[in-house]
């Protein structure tokens, strides 16, 4: 036998699979945005998303506070994948075309998250767990207001001065959002990430390394960082808008949005092999992937959009 199928089996094929699907999870921003929660059902309601409360003066005896009646339903969806060869074309694969293709399609199976955040990101009419918009100047929880409009002379190439004062107005507003009994929701915010799509990176990188802006003054995202500030840069190729970026709080205990999946062992990765009735009857073998996930954005007070006007 030839070409590289003698070095085909069911075992290389998914190892080669899981491997770069494993790869590419590690590489991921998502970490940075989402926390990550395990389901079997079709949906999770994630209740009791206010704010807790505040100490106060004793009284002669405890005042009990109850979290805010607010919840989050998230629906789950399934996702597939399916890469299908003919067994001569398997055969005469001498250059492993084949295991490469499975790889990418791990891949890809590992970008799902991102792709689906960044629609949310991108959607206007996206509502908030206390039902207003979820990027908007108010809300009906706290004092917030998560959409900015900084100033830039062409919006679509903000100048790395432009740049460094969208970004640190955004951290800035963040830090001043306050929760619905009245405390500051960001107050020990220091760790954040910055998402932009590509005609920002040049300016973005900029604005986080020159120790002076494109107007020739000091920068003070320098000066931040040195007093213990840490920006992540996130450069988003998914990203359709030319004019908005996303700012993020990292450090917090929760994280600004929700990545929901249910564990379906054996069914993440299936095959048609050689020996199946398909490979029989169509001369073909199958490699499926499945995912049964859903993206849902979630804490509003620890993320912002800011676009260039």
């Amino acid at each position: 036998m030839t070409g590289q199928f003698v070095n085909f089996s069911l075992r290389s094929i998914k190892g080669t699979y899981f491997w770069s699907l494993e790869e590419t999870q590690q590489a991921s921003w998502v970490t940075l945005l989402a926390d990550y929660f395990t389901t079997d059902q079709p949906y999770e309601i994630y209740r009791w998303l206010g704010g807790a409360p505040a100490m106060s003066q004793w009284q002669g005896e405890r005042v009990r506070d109850a979290l805010g009646d607010y919840d989050l339903t998230v629906v789950t969806d399934k996702y597939d994948a399916t890469l299908a060869f003919d067994v001569d074309d398997m055969r005469r694969d001498k250059t492993g075309q084949i295991l490469r293709r499975i790889a990418e399609m791990g891949q890809k199976a590992a970008t799902l998250p991102q792709r689906l955040f960044t629609t949310l990101l991108e959607d206007t009419s996206a509502t908030a767990y206390d039902g207003s918009t979820f990027f908007a100047n108010s809300h009906n929880v706290g004092t917030v207001d998560n959409l900015l409009a900084p100033g830039a002379t062409t919006p679509a190439a903000p100048t790395s001065a432009e740049m460094q004062e969208a970004v640190m107005e955004s951290i800035q507003a963040m830090v001043g959002f306050l929760d619905d009994t009245g405390d500051p929701c960001n107050e020990f915010a220091t760790s954040f990430g910055v998402m932009v799509p590509t005609n920002m990176y040049q300016a973005l990188t900029a604005a986080l390394r020159d120790t002076f802006t494109s107007a020739g003054v000091s920068n003070t995202l320098i000066s931040a960082q040195s007093m213990g500030m840490t920006i992540t840069p996130i450069i988003n190729p998914r990203l359709t808008g030319t004019t908005s970026f996303y700012t993020f709080r990292t450090d917090a205990p929760v994280k600004s949005c929700i990545w929901q999946e249910e564990d379906i062992g054996a069914e993440s990765f299936k095959t048609l092999g050689m020996d199946s009735d398909n490979a029989f009857w169509r001369d073909e073998v199958a490699f499926g992937a499945k995912r049964i996930a859903a993206a849902s954005l979630g804490r509003f007070e620890l993320i912002t959009k800011s676009t260039f006007a």
